[in-house]
């Protein structure tokens, strides 16, 4: 019992601690700010971002004095800064994976072409890399695993996010003798597809969130990235284009989440789903084919099975973040990896009719939206992944609203750090 508290005190007597990297100071990063200044010997010693006064305002939220805090983009003052004890400001990224002193970094920008910039370096450089960033994960994810494999550092996404919080009861499942039949998450905005970040931009405001971040969420692209990596880490799939998404609840949802056969909505079980009425947690249905077991689930008030619900009514974000920095740095295990390959993608399809010659944008904006399905369509169609898009992804033709947007209709950055991972993990078949 209390093993991460009772090891990282041990830590601190010793005079040793994890020193962090973060990358972003916006609403996740300055909350886990915060949250690692509670948190024997883990030290927060650099923060990046373009904005370096966001950066130092959440350093002094955290209870670091103004005093303390130093600005530079330069290596050899960054590294002299760490030296002698005080917290680097920079807005020069390549510090957080060049500076000696940092053990891992910790990416929560959502950014999914620059968080595999970072990744790529921080894996190279033999960091840690933990990710926020499950917009890059699900798209090089599994090619990014295998480099960090490779480098003997682990790659992981949190246990805060859905993906992770799903994971953690598949464990626990497993751990059991469970079977699982599906993995899911609770939808916590209303789902409008045709959604702009103009808008929504007061209620962005109203959430301390970025318009294009809040567009992510009410699109459902968010929801089917975050499904994607579940389906990369377990091997499952959605049950149909975009899944279902049924209205639910923690009291109808072994019901709802049955074969049709059975009376439900599912044509298979190994399938990753969302549901509005589960929000804001995180839920897994699981069976037996044991009597004893089921005996016993009922007699535990599980119901009369043969199937049941492990329900999980919350995902904390950032404040569960420091027991994934700490199983990975220390235990040098992942809270979550595609360790199945690229099972699924999330594709892009036209919110609006786009003409040759515009950018897409990408992920949050008013022009495209993302929608899960396997890996093996998304190949033979050759469809684009949404984490893939870039500012300079151009439509090579007029593209109808609705379409789904294939690779002959853009042209991708083809120097980009993303699209050369994802080439790489294609030609690798990972």
């Amino acid at each position: 019992m209390f093993k991460i508290s009772r090891e990282l005190n041990e830590m601190k007597y010793n005079g040793e601690s994890i020193k962090l990297a973060i990358l972003g100071a916006g609403k996740m990063g300055t909350s886990l700010i915060s949250q690692l200044a509670n948190i024997d010997a883990m030290e927060v010693k650099l923060v990046i971002d373009r904005t370096p006064q966001k950066a130092i305002e959440a350093l002094k939220k955290a209870g670091v004095a103004e005093d303390k805090i130093i600005y530079t983009d330069d290596y050899n003052e960054g590294y002299e800064v760490l030296e002698k004890g005080y917290v680097c400001v920079s807005t020069n990224y390549r510090l957080s994976y060049k500076l000696l002193q940092i053990n891992a970094v910790v990416d929560c920008t959502g950014n999914p072409s620059f968080g595999a910039v970072i990744a790529r370096k921080t894996i190279q450089y033999h960091k840690h890399m933990i990710s926020f960033n499950v917009e890059c994960e699900a798209t090089v994810g599994p090619v990014l695993h295998d480099m960090a494999k490779k480098a003997g550092v682990v790659y992981t996404g949190i246990l805060g996010d859905e993906p992770g919080a799903i994971i953690d009861l598949c464990e626990n499942a497993f751990g059991m003798g469970l079977d699982v039949l599906v993995a899911g998450k609770g939808k916590n905005n209303r789902l409008d597809e045709y959604v702009t970040p103009e808008s929504v931009k007061t209620e962005a405001k109203e959430k301390n969130l970025s318009a294009k971040m809040l567009t992510s969420f009410v699109d459902g692209t968010n929801t089917m990235i975050e499904l994607t990596s579940v389906c990369n880490a377990l091997g499952f799939l959605p049950d149909k284009f975009g899944c279902h998404g049924v209205e639910s609840s923690p009291q109808t949802a072994v019901e709802d989440f049955k074969l049709k056969q059975d009376g439900g909505i599912l044509d298979n079980y190994k399938v990753v789903e969302f549901s509005k009425g589960m929000a804001p947690g995180v839920f897994i249905i699981v069976t037996s084919d044991k009597e004893d077991v089921r005996n016993l689930m009922k007699f535990l008030g599980f119901g009369d099975g043969p199937n049941y619900l492990m329900y999980r009514p919350y995902h904390l974000t950032s404040l569960e973040a420091p027991i994934t920095i700490f199983k990975a740095v220390v235990e040098n295990e992942a809270t979550i990896a595609p360790i199945q390959g690229q099972v699924a993608d999330t594709v892009t399809v036209a919110k609006r009719d786009i003409k040759k010659g515009e950018t897409l944008d990408g992920i949050g904006s008013e022009k495209v939206y993302g929608k899960i399905t396997s890996h093996t369509r998304s190949i033979q169609e050759d469809l684009l992944p949404i984490g893939m898009i870039t500012e300079k992804t151009v439509a090579t033709c007029d593209i109808a609203k609705d379409s789904l947007i294939d690779m002959t209709m853009v042209e991708v950055d083809d120097r980009a750090t993303i699209t050369r991972l994802r080439r790489r993990q294609n030609s690798m078949k990972l």
